[in-house]
């Protein structure tokens, strides 16, 4: 009788969500921003979901939202597993994974996936697409930019100076690039293109406001999902694909 009730409770045990699991997984956001926080909090509901332990003090499962915590996190190295996302250019990153269980998940879509996505929607075989980046971008935007679909054009202190240039172009892609997000220089970008009737594209959901006409928007709900997912699975791909909006 003893036996059997040491056996049912072992088989409770094993059924019990959670059993087996590393139970403590930290979340670590360092960005104070309303998206990252409304990750965080869905991030923190699924691995509740699933038995785990959210938590902020020592973990060897790291979940990090957030270049400055990714980069914090790979020079201290006190983690087991740590999982990412917020990081636009993560490939920029790959040097300091040095052989460790690193896995991140895009925060925006590569931009050939984004062109191809409205070349379809639209039934275009191809399209060129013209990118206007600053010099200090050129060299990351080379290579998110494959010649194939883009035409880098790059500028020194404002997208003025290759107008000239843009409007040869249908398409116009919105590169992450921090001078040409500047408000004053979007806006001027913007302005010329529609009066040129020129198709803006980009990944960057926050553009949609300023007149863009075509966003793929990130899926949060799906993103949170997929960060929790890595927990437990170690995939050969390192940097997954952003998920985005149906």
């Amino acid at each position: 009788m003893v036996r059997l009730s040491l056996l049912l409770l072992i088989f409770l045990l094993l059924c019990r969500p959670g059993y087996g699991k590393e139970l403590k997984v930290c979340v670590v956001n360092s960005y104070d921003i309303p998206p990252a926080k409304r990750l965080e909090e869905k991030v923190v509901e699924l691995l509740k979901e699933r038995g785990y332990e959210p938590s902020c003090g020592k973990c060897r499962v790291k979940i990090v939202i957030g270049t400055p915590g990714v980069v914090k996190e790979l020079k201290e190295k006190r983690f087991r597993k740590l999982i990412f996302t917020f990081v636009l250019f993560p490939e920029e990153l790959y040097q300091a994974f040095d052989g460790r269980e690193v896995y991140g998940v895009r925060i925006f879509p590569l931009p050939e996936r984004t062109v191809k996505a409205f070349a379809s929607k639209r039934k275009l075989k191809k399209i060129k697409v013209a990118v206007p980046v600053s010099k200090e971008m050129e060299k990351i935007a080379r290579r998110y930019l494959p010649d194939e679909y883009f035409e880098v054009l790059p500028f020194k202190d404002n997208p003025t100076e290759v107008f000239n240039q843009i409007v040869n172009y249908r398409f116009v892609y919105i590169f992450p690039d921090p001078k040409l997000l500047k408000l004053v220089n979007l806006l001027r970008l913007i302005d010329f293109g529609k009066e040129n009737g020129i198709v803006f594209l980009s990944g960057l959901g926050d553009l949609k406001k300023y007149g863009v006409d075509f966003v793929q928007e990130v899926s949060y709900q799906e993103l949170a999902r997929k960060l929790v997912d890595l927990v437990e699975s170690s995939p050969k791909e390192r940097i997954l694909p952003c998920p985005v909006e149906r």
